[in-house]
């Protein structure tokens, strides 16, 4: 989410010649934003809740690339698998914590089959 407010600056700018200023106007853009984070694997594991091992997160990990297009880069072309070298960031601990929670629930096979049928549950869309 991007809340900024717009407030008018006035500042002097060089142009020209060393001798001549001219006054211009600017807008100075004020607020938060939220900043995407890269994260380890092990410190998406530690932040779901409960806390899971790296295999059960490889586990969530591949049920989201072969079912939900924002996981689509975690998945190897060449030999199927897991790309290694793909980063998570804070983005993806929210739909990762609704497949932990629905595994829990529901177990493996029954949320995978429902990711391949109703992926919007898990993404929000």
């Amino acid at each position: 989410m991007l809340m900024a407010s717009i407030v008018p600056v006035k500042f002097r700018n060089l142009t020209g010649t060393q001798g001549e200023l001219k006054e211009a106007k600017s807008l100075l853009i004020q607020g938060n934003c939220v900043v995407e984070q890269p994260l380890t694997r092990e410190q998406v594991a530690k932040n779901l809740q409960p806390q899971v091992t790296m295999r059960q997160l490889q586990k969530y990990l591949d049920l989201a690339s072969l079912y939900l297009p924002e996981f689509a880069d975690f998945r190897d072309e060449e030999n199927g698998g897991l790309n290694g070298h793909i980063k998570l960031t804070n983005w993806h601990i929210p739909t990762l914590q609704l497949i932990r929670t629905s595994v829990l629930t529901k177990g493996l096979k029954k949320t995978a089959i429902e990711l391949a049928n109703y992926p919007e549950k898990f993404t929000g869309v």
